[in-house]
């Protein structure tokens, strides 16, 4: 969040809560800060590196100043900038898991396509907020940047595995579970941003903090309601279901299984279409939440459609079996 916005945040509260108008709440938040800035005024920033440590660096080599930590964007040559991206913490991995994701693969898709690349940026923060909160997931750094500057994307993909993970396991596709467990964390995780006051001590740290203040201040506005071009009121909230989505499409292809939206058979002999996939701390998927098919009315008559007002049953991943077209599953049971 940006000090303006901090600045009118704090003027709108505390106008309501002393019954002032907006003017004078500035006014008086305005003397209060020329004050502060008096008796501590803030420290300056440190002085870094003119060129990127090597990993371990003790400082010995440029005393006096902070070290230039590497970053994927520094990778300068021959390396792609998908490659850079894809190793770039919170927002180039998100990005790039979401342009995977959404990238049609027909070009009928294109035009029918569901296209969810906008929660992206929602994606991003839950890599902000694990980073923060479960720093055992982030990548390697030495792994992550011998594999960026070879070029390597596949090293890149292994490499990230844990944090994707942590994710996959985070993000949902059930609303009770969003409702009652993700959104909330999401929420807490951005009041703990708003009340970090720790001041950077070099321009890295400004630009990671830019960043992180960036995205709460977006998943705070996503819970406005928004007055739209045709004067109408936006509902307010964040498409939550897509960023799920992608991070199973790369796990499973990465792990094998069946992907969202693959037609398999449960052990029992139903048909059903995967809605979503469930992960361990390693290996393939433990379990699939999964739709049963069943014949189709009111116009699609003759196909199988997932049945509609569930969040769909979760089924072992043993209990899951390649997709067989059967007559009888057009067969409408009793």
């Amino acid at each position: 969040m940006t000090d303006d916005k901090r600045a009118k945040r704090a003027a709108r509260e505390l106008a309501a809560r002393e019954g002032i108008s907006y003017t004078a709440a500035r006014r008086l938040l305005a003397e209060t800060e020329d004050h502060q800035e008096q008796r501590d005024p803030e420290p300056p920033l440190t002085r870094t590196a003119a060129h990127v440590c090597p990993e371990g660096c003790d400082g010995s080599g440029h005393v006096g100043v902070a070290c230039w930590a590497w970053r994927p964007q520094d990778v300068r040559g021959t390396v792609a900038w998908a490659i850079r991206r894809s190793a770039e913490l919170p927002g180039g991995r998100a990005e790039q898991l979401a342009e995977r994701g959404e990238r049609p693969k027909t070009q009928a898709e294109r035009w029918s396509h569901f296209h969810g690349w906008e929660a992206r940026w929602l994606l991003a923060l839950v890599f902000a907020m694990l980073a923060d909160q479960e720093p055992d997931v982030l990548p390697d750094r030495a792994r992550l940047r011998a594999a960026v500057e070879a070029g390597d994307a596949a090293a890149i993909e292994e490499v990230m595995d844990p944090l994707d993970r942590a994710a996959a396991r985070l993000m949902t596709k059930e609303a009770d579970r969003w409702w009652r467990e993700v959104k909330p964390r999401l929420d807490a995780y951005a009041a703990d941003v708003a009340a970090d006051i720790r001041y950077p001590n070099t321009w890295h740290e400004v630009e990671h903090y830019a960043a992180r203040d960036r995205l709460v201040e977006r998943w705070r506005t996503a819970w406005e309601p928004v007055r739209n071009d045709n004067g109408y009121m936006d509902a307010p909230g964040v498409m939550w279901v897509a960023p799920k989505g992608w991070l199973d499409m790369v796990l499973v292809d990465r792990h094998g299984g069946f992907e969202p939206h693959t037609r398999v058979r449960l052990v029992d002999g139903r048909p059903a279409v995967v809605y979503a996939v469930e992960w361990g701390e390693a290996g393939p998927p433990l379990a699939y939440r999964v739709r049963e098919l069943v014949p189709g009315n009111h116009g699609n008559e003759g196909r199988l459609v997932p049945r509609i007002g569930e969040d769909g049953l979760l089924a072992p991943a043993a209990d899951c079996r390649p997709y067989a077209p059967d007559s009888t599953d057009l067969i409408r049971q009793p």
